[in-house]
């Protein structure tokens, strides 16, 4: 006969509400990003790359860090 564990769902189940929350939070901020953008007069952003293409070339030595070298 098949058995439900009672604990085990209910750890699952609130493991799943947990996550779609934090889904959820991060959504929104993402949406409250946007309309910001939009707010500012944004309709495009144009990106140097697609967001799943690799960079064509490492940058210059010069460009890798912006911290100052030390004397």
């Amino acid at each position: 006969m098949p058995v439900i564990n009672i604990e085990e769902n209910i750890k699952m189940l609130r493991d799943k509400i947990e996550k779609m929350t934090q889904e959820l939070f991060r959504m929104q901020g993402m949406l409250q990003t946007f309309d910001g953008f939009k707010l500012g007069g944004l309709k495009t952003i144009d990106l140097p790359n697609a967001p799943n293409q690799e960079p064509d070339e490492e940058p210059d030595e010069e460009l890798k860090s912006t911290q100052e070298k030390p004397e």
